[in-house]
């Protein structure tokens, strides 16, 4: 067993909700469970569950290692062996993206990819060419890594990328390299004129992006500067902007003792194509967090950039104390944020970029800009809360434990967020979600009102019996 940055649970599994025996789920490879219950959760979030995007031109990308995810079918093949040909539809890695499309129906592309540690990030990539090409209206993007069988087996599974201590200290002086950890992460992505229109909650904008590879190199597995310079630049121009606004980079930052310093000197001749400045933009790595994710590890930094740019906060890099010696910051145009910040606007919208480069050489850098605020419906003057107009918030879930929990999670979110409407709250609740056996409705003309109401329905479930309607 060795440290890392785990998920507290990968064997729940709410079987029934997706239509499946326990016979199949117990036989299901637990990366394509956990990766089926993200993506429905990302959808409904969104506001398109409850079948919306049944037989709609929705693409499925998703970063998965093929040289991952045969441990769960060893362990069949151990512990049950008359069960591993039923096991075959469970343990088949391109079902990781396949089951969410034939459960909700989806027509678009659904693939698997697999470019080692930028695999993840590389399907954002191209799930936006997809929506931009026409391929497809939606795309739904993600990644996914789980250790189901923790053992250390030398430093980085004999790479030499491990870490001594499992601690991933990115750009440090003491760093020796990378720590492990698990993840799973999905997003839906929309064309920005068709999300304003439908008036979506849109977190952040995909700016541009680009994919290279490293070609000839040191070795194989070695990175390369001149790649990572031209990816960067590549990445700016479909973005349509000058890298002196980006205000921070998401960085791949495996902490290795090469790897480092190869990624600071591909930023700063990249951007030394376009200016002089130095220590202007900020650079941290989610590794030093919960390790790294390897296929998953791209789409987790580019989650925490957008939710950077949400809360317009810059989030500490840890496990930094001095320098790599051999980085010379002070010379380049980043600097190390090593605590937590608040990320002040220079009048324009925010931007930031995030990397992911590949043990096999394919390196994505990915521009994201803030929301356009425009998008954001804003209680304002001319669409005021408290019309004093009756309106009609429902809920529903396949239990009355499920359904108090989200009535709490509405009420948490009802007390922190005030931006959008009575009538826009009601109107996602009752159409962006499924509709399940176990229900609730309530009649209010404010948000107060609402929120009391709620109050109310789960003290009287957790003291008697429960009003909820069935």
């Amino acid at each position: 067993m060795f440290d890392g940055g785990y998920l507290d649970e990968v064997d729940v599994f709410d079987y029934s909700f997706f239509h499946l025996s326990p016979k199949e789920a117990n036989l299901m490879d637990p990366n394509q469970r956990m990766f089926l219950q993200t993506a429905w959760t990302a959808i409904e979030d969104a506001g398109y569950g409850g079948g919306r995007l049944a037989g709609s031109s929705t693409g499925v990308y998703v970063g998965f290692g093929s040289d991952m995810g045969e441990e769960y079918k060893r362990l069949i093949a151990e512990l049950s062996p008359a069960s591993l040909n039923a096991s075959i539809p469970g343990n088949i890695h391109s079902m990781i993206a396949s089951r969410i499309a034939y459960l909700l129906d989806l027509k678009g592309p659904s693939m698997l990819v697999d470019t080692a540690c930028s695999s993840s990030l590389v399907a954002v990539h191209l799930a936006c060419r997809a929506l931009r090409q026409g391929e497809c209206d939606f795309a739904l993007a993600g990644g996914i890594k789980l250790s189901l069988l923790p053992v250390k087996q030398g430093s980085g599974g004999g790479l030499g990328v491990g870490s001594s201590d499992d601690r991933t200290r990115t750009f440090d002086e003491h760093s020796d390299g990378t720590g492990g950890g698990e993840g799973v992460v999905a997003i839906l992505l929309k064309p920005l004129k068709q999300a304003v229109r439908d008036r979506d909650h849109i977190y952040a904008l995909v700016k541009g992006s680009a994919v290279n590879n490293d070609g000839t190199s040191a070795g194989i597995t070695s990175p390369n500067s001149l790649a990572q310079e031209d990816v960067l630049a590549r990445a700016w121009a479909d973005a349509g902007i000058h890298p002196e606004r980006l205000e921070y980079i998401e960085a791949h930052g495996t902490g290795t003792k090469l790897g480092d310093p190869v990624e600071i000197e591909g930023l700063r001749n990249a951007f030394g194509r376009y200016t002089s400045r130095k220590q202007f933009c900020g650079i941290g790595s989610l590794k030093t967090n919960v390790g790294h994710l390897d296929h998953c590890a791209g789409i987790a930094g580019f989650l925490k950039a957008v939710l950077s740019l949400k809360h317009s906060e810059l989030p500490a890099s840890l496990h930094f104390t001095a320098p790599n010696a051999r980085i010379s910051f002070p010379d380049s145009p980043v600097y190390v944020n090593e605590r937590l910040r608040v990320w002040e606007s220079g009048g324009g919208p925010r931007l930031c970029g995030v990397s992911s480069f590949g043990l096999s050489g394919t390196n994505c850098h990915v521009v994201l800009e803030e929301a356009p605020h425009a998008a954001d419906t804003v209680l304002n003057a001319a669409e005021p809360d408290d019309t004093g107009e009756l309106a009609l918030f429902s809920l529903s879930a396949r239990s009355e434990a499920a359904l108090s929990a989200y009535l709490g999670a509405y009420q948490s979110y009802l007390h922190e967020e005030n931006r959008y409407t009575l009538r826009d709250l009601c109107y996602t609740a009752n159409t962006g979600r499924g509709h399940y056996a176990c229900r609730a409705a309530v009649l209010c003309s404010s948000r107060e009102e609402l929120g009391q109401s709620w109050r109310s329905f789960r003290k009287a479930c957790t003291a008697a019996e429960c009003p909820l309607a069935r």
